[in-house]
């Protein structure tokens, strides 16, 4: 039995958007190819030739309108009347994988969720997740290869997804849970963006929907007896976290919000820091501002108020996010009719918020294309000239939990390598990007550290 206000659940995507200007693409895969290839190219030509807002399709030809402009991103994020069903805009694509996850809730669902699991990235959380962080970011920069050219994309998962088995799951990172965990994980992130989102036996896809299945399970085996623990790590806060009725979430709930968060955590982290060695390796002195920012602090093990004097790290970590964002768009759908800037859009549409093209409007940023962290300083501030002119965590309801954590993350990393190494990167070295299912070099980024 449905709740009347969740009727548009059950009502079907609104085709019917002829009356926007716009380019469907091919049949079935509509404008998915371009869009995976190049989002910022396809994005410009729909801006220059269809104004701000658009249609087209993607694949299993899903239709959308294509919406360029943080005065979209305001009226759809901020969402004063609660008009836009983030669990719809994502039913197709993320919604094979993470059903029970944050972006996959609305309402009131959405709002028990983040409120019960909140105390889990409060400060007190964060502080603890320090000292849990930097033994395994240590052990893992002191065996990076050194005085020689290396690929650094196995080199950082590999990091992360420990960091992640233990801060998020409280697994031992050298067992076989977590093992086995991560081995999951990556088979979901491999079956994420392809174009037969079919479970045809053996494909990437069919292969996700059984991780998924198997990660699901594994989360909901352990939960009762991690409600008797005392460990510190996301997973267990999870497990006792309580509604205001004062009941504990589901085993569903659980396991499909833990599920969503290592994704969430992992791979927008990897991205993030992979393109932060990219820009600190082609850009000698913001590395050498960060390394004399480091070296400000005359300790081998940071605290967590310490983080907060790494401003410059934080200045580069927000340009990174700026110009190459983890999240590239932002999926909703609307529930009613309603108006945008002067446009109508239908009930039931399909939105797409290309958050990386505003990031890189020349209307709202100086020489947008150019690396420049100063641009986020208080004096030029350009991050404020309008509120959704940068949203690389979203914003509204739906604003990313775990935003403060990132920043956490990689402020530990950055301390620690830039501590020990120096970041060279061949001047020539230009690699070829891919944007799905997150932004990063696709050869994997070839890197070289040589000891200080």
């Amino acid at each position: 039995m449905h709740k009347a206000e969740d009727l548009y659940q059950d009502r079907k995507d609104n085709r019917i958007l002829d009356n926007f200007d716009g380019d469907y693409g091919y049949p079935l895969l509509g404008k998915t190819v371009s869009l995976v290839k190049d989002p910022y190219s396809l994005m410009q030509d729909h801006y220059q030739r269809y104004g701000p807002i658009s249609r087209m399709a993607l694949v299993t030809g899903q239709r959308t309108l294509l919406m360029l402009g943080p005065e979209f991103n305001e009226a759809i994020l901020f969402d004063r009347e609660g008009n836009f069903s983030s669990a719809m805009g994502y039913r197709a694509n993320l919604g094979h994988f993470y059903e029970g996850g944050l972006l996959l809730k609305d309402g009131d669902d959405h709002k028990k969720l983040r409120r019960a699991t909140q105390p889990a990235f409060k400060t007190d959380s964060l502080r603890g997740y320090v000292e849990m962080m930097q033994p395994i970011q240590a052990s893992h920069i002191e065996n990076m290869p050194v005085a020689t050219e290396f690929t650094f994309f196995p080199r950082i998962k590999e990091t992360l997804l420990d960091v992640a088995s233990h801060v998020f799951v409280g697994l031992n990172i050298y067992g076989k849970d977590a093992k086995r965990l991560n081995k999951n994980f990556v088979a979901i992130s491999d079956g994420l963006v392809t174009a037969l989102p079919y479970p045809i036996p053996f494909s990437p896809f069919w292969k996700a929907q059984r991780a998924r299945n198997q990660l699901r399970d594994f989360f909901e085996r352990r939960i009762n007896r991690r409600r008797k623990d005392d460990k510190q790590d996301i997973f267990t806060q999870v497990t006792k976290a309580q509604t205001e009725k004062g009941e504990f979430l589901s085993d569903g709930d659980v396991s499909g919000h833990m599920s969503f968060l290592l994704f969430a955590a992992h791979d927008t982290t990897t991205s993030t820091l992979m393109n932060m060695m990219y820009y600190l390796g082609k850009n000698r002195k913001w590395q050498e501002k960060l390394r004399e920012e480091v070296f400000t602090i005359s300790k081998d093990n940071l605290e967590y108020e310490d983080l907060n004097k790494m401003t410059n790290t934080e200045l580069v970590f927000k340009e990174t996010l700026r110009l190459n964002p983890s999240v590239m768009m932002l999926g909703r759908r609307s529930i009613k009719e309603t108006e945008i800037a002067g446009y109508k859009i239908p009930a039931d549409t399909h939105l797409t918020l290309g958050l990386c093209y505003v990031h890189r409007m020349s209307e709202w940023w100086d020489e947008p294309l150019i690396f420049d962290p100063n641009r986020f300083k208080e004096a030029r501030g350009e991050d404020k000239r309008h509120p959704y002119c940068y949203t690389p965590f979203g914003g509204g309801a739906h604003k990313c939990i775990g935003m403060h954590f990132a920043l956490m993350n990689a402020r530990i990393f950055i301390h620690q390598i830039l501590k020990k190494y120096k970041i060279t990167i061949d001047e020539n070295y230009e690699p070829k990007f891919q944007y799905f299912p997150m932004p990063m070099a696709s050869d994997g980024l070839r890197i070289r550290l040589d000891k200080i």
